[in-house]
């Protein structure tokens, strides 16, 4: 059940992306910029997602002979991950860009370690939870040495200032 309702919400999802591109470019947020190309790379994702959940279907298998344990987290996972990159394709800022990235690292945590009877699987979940919170600190790190260079956390806004800066006569 909830593998026919995760296909489908994909494939609506996947679908609901053709009427996006006449209405595009269209600025839903002041962090979401939803164009040709993030629709392009958005029905990228979804497809990829599509063919992820029926192979894990698949993996899984029925009650007996497939995986032992509870099935249904591991589309909750793989479509969290997938929101994430939908997020992340159609960022327009820094916060933007942080939430999705951050939104997709985090259910890969979940789905590194989701082999929980695999002691290499838990192991390689944590390590990785470690390893991400390290690169997103030194992320935001960056970020806020880009906000006080271009006092500005959207990309036009430091586009304009790293060209009025560099241009200025």
């Amino acid at each position: 059940q909830t593998f026919l309702l995760s296909v489908a919400g994909l494939n609506l999802a996947l679908l609901s992306i053709y009427p996006a591109l006449k209405v595009a470019p269209l600025v839903v947020t002041p962090l979401l910029h939803i164009d040709n190309f993030a629709c392009l790379y958005m029905a990228i994702i979804l497809a990829s997602t599509l063919a992820c959940v029926t192979m894990a279907h698949a993996y899984l298998g029925d009650g007996k002979a497939g995986y032992p344990g509870n099935r249904e987290e591991l589309y909750l996972l793989i479509l969290l991950a997938a929101a994430g990159g939908l997020v992340l394709v159609s960022a327009q800022h820094l916060a933007g860009l942080f939430i999705g990235l951050e939104l997709l690292s985090v259910p890969v945590y979940g789905l590194v370690a989701y082999a929980f009877f695999n002691k290499r699987s838990l192991e390689g979940g944590i390590k990785y939870m470690v390893l991400s919170a390290a690169g997103s600190a030194f992320l935001l790190f960056g970020m806020a040495l880009l906000y006080a260079e271009a006092g500005s956390l959207s990309f036009e806004g430091y586009w304009q200032s790293h060209c009025r800066d560099r241009y200025r006569k």
